[in-house]
């Protein structure tokens, strides 16, 4: 169970005081933000959870949110920077990476755009999943960043790109450790720094090339409810690919888009 001491540590380590939530479980960390912003002007917010039920992925898919993960939401008071949804959420993947390594000392690479891959014995597993979204109330412009991380389980999940893979292995680990709060605290801290940074990809797009797992790999899209396929050419500036396909060079950046790498 995720406790107080999340706050105390990111007052302590940084001075920060951002209001917190920790219930034991929750429907979704990213809706009690949405609801929070449209009740109080109060801002940053954390909402952080062991456990959600009605956990939300892009696309209106379910995330898994079983036991065993940490499951956390900040709501920040900005606007969707130039970059758009997708450079705020390549800004979160790099945060989340940073993180992972920090705390389980694990390489953790990205694929396009809200996925954090791990090395495991079987080959790369996803740890981490990100959904970020813009909400308004009172004429204010807020910004959610709702993150998944598995700690000690990672949930079944049939047909998986990547097969959910745990940073701490409950096999591995030994009881009473505080993975999950420590990684509260590093990716929180990391987030709101990019905030302060207005949340500029340039100023993470070459750490988040280098973490990319689809740049010159062959990928299947869908867009608009067309499947196509092509290779990854580039990461553009803003975050989005340019693919080149049979009938030329296609632009994916936000909306209905699903990848799965070959």
């Amino acid at each position: 169970m995720l406790s107080e001491a999340i706050l105390r540590r990111l007052t302590d380590a940084r001075g920060i005081s951002p209001t917190l939530f920790v219930p034991a479980e929750t429907g979704s960390t990213n809706n009690d933000a949405k609801a929070f912003a449209e009740t109080s002007p109060c801002a940053p917010a954390l909402f952080v959870t062991d456990r959600q039920t009605a956990g939300r992925g892009r696309q209106g898919k379910t995330f898994v949110s079983p036991p065993g993960g940490l499951y956390m939401s900040l709501l920040l008071p900005a606007d969707v920077p130039s970059s758009g949804a997708v450079g705020v959420t390549g800004c979160a993947a790099v945060a989340v990476c940073r993180a992972v390594e920090s705390c389980a000392k694990i390489p953790a690479r990205i694929k396009w755009v809200n996925d954090i891959l791990i090395q495991t014995d079987t080959g790369y597993g996803k740890a981490a999943g990100i959904l970020c979204e813009a909400t308004e109330s009172g004429g204010r412009p807020y910004l959610v960043i709702g993150i998944g991380l598995n700690v000690t389980d990672a949930p079944r999940v049939e047909g998986a790109n990547f097969p959910p893979a745990a940073l701490f292995p409950a096999k591995d680990r030994e009881p009473g450790a505080h993975e999950a709060e420590t990684l509260c605290v590093t990716l929180t801290e990391q987030l709101l720094s990019m905030a302060a940074d207005g949340f500029r990809f340039s100023a993470v797009s070459a750490e988040y090339r280098s973490r990319s797992m689809v740049t010159g790999r062959v990928i299947d899209f869908t867009r608009n409810g067309i499947a196509s396929s092509g290779t990854v050419r580039r990461i553009n500036d803003d975050g989005s690919l340019t693919v080149d396909t049979e009938a030329g060079p296609v632009l994916l950046d936000s909306g209905e888009i699903s990848v799965r790498i070959r």
